[in-house]
């Protein structure tokens, strides 16, 4: 069969020294031929192709054991596909970002605004904001801190302050500058008990440019 198939065995899978299996090398053609002949003839044999398989992906960051997060909804298994991509820009409406931080300096992209104190530096005077990106963006397999869900370009604008609190202004002015900027997904890890028409309008017009507005709502 593998002659007529213009193949040759370049490898021999042993079980107790009898031959259990054969790697073939044939030309395209003689797959089909072979194949074919298989299953017309219902030989008590099969062929397909050597596959190549990976191992499964585990990033060598050393929190990664703890972060019960990304290992609940199985985020391995999805790296084993991708890490994510650059080309994609994630905003974070929050207390800003410690962009100097090891595990975020790689993906920080510096095109937010820190809309509680009317200037162009971001920095995180809270905690909170570096926390929530480095969940989203946090350099992978770089044995430094934790695993971030994607590689992604992550930028952010500070709507509030060291304590926590950011006035709707504020927040609305973030949401449409980082939409703006280019902006794909915008992370909000914030909440109140009261309505915002002008806060629904801006997640609006974001929607409206092609941006995903994601919201951890709770009630303050």
């Amino acid at each position: 069969l593998i002659a007529r198939a213009e193949g040759k065995i370049v490898e021999t899978i042993s079980a107790k020294k009898y031959a259990h299996a054969f790697v073939i090398e044939l030309p395209f053609r003689g797959a089909l031929s072979l194949s074919g002949q298989i299953e017309s003839e219902k030989l008590p044999f099969f062929a397909e192709l050597n596959k190549r398989f990976k191992i499964d992906f585990t990033p060598n960051d050393p929190y990664w054991t703890v972060q019960w997060g990304p290992s609940k909804i199985k985020a391995e298994y999805a790296w084993n596909q991708t890490l994510g991509s650059s080309d994609i820009l994630i905003a974070t409406i929050d207390t800003g970002i410690d962009y100097n931080h090891l595990d975020l300096a790689h993906n920080y992209a510096p095109l937010g605004y820190d809309w509680v104190n009317n200037d162009d530096d971001p920095m995180d005077d809270n905690g909170h904001g570096t926390h929530c990106a480095g969940i989203l963006a946090a350099a992978t397999n770089n044995n430094e801190g934790i695993a971030g869900l994607s590689q992604a370009k992550i930028m952010t604008e500070k709507a509030f302050d060291r304590d926590g609190f950011g006035w709707a202004d504020d927040i609305v002015n973030a949401i449409i500058h980082a939409v703006d900027q280019g902006a794909k997904i915008i992370s909000n890890s914030w909440g109140s008990s009261d309505d915002s028409v002008l806060l629904h309008q801006a997640i609006m017009y974001a929607h409206g440019k092609g941006a995903v507005s994601y919201t951890h709502l709770r009630a303050h």
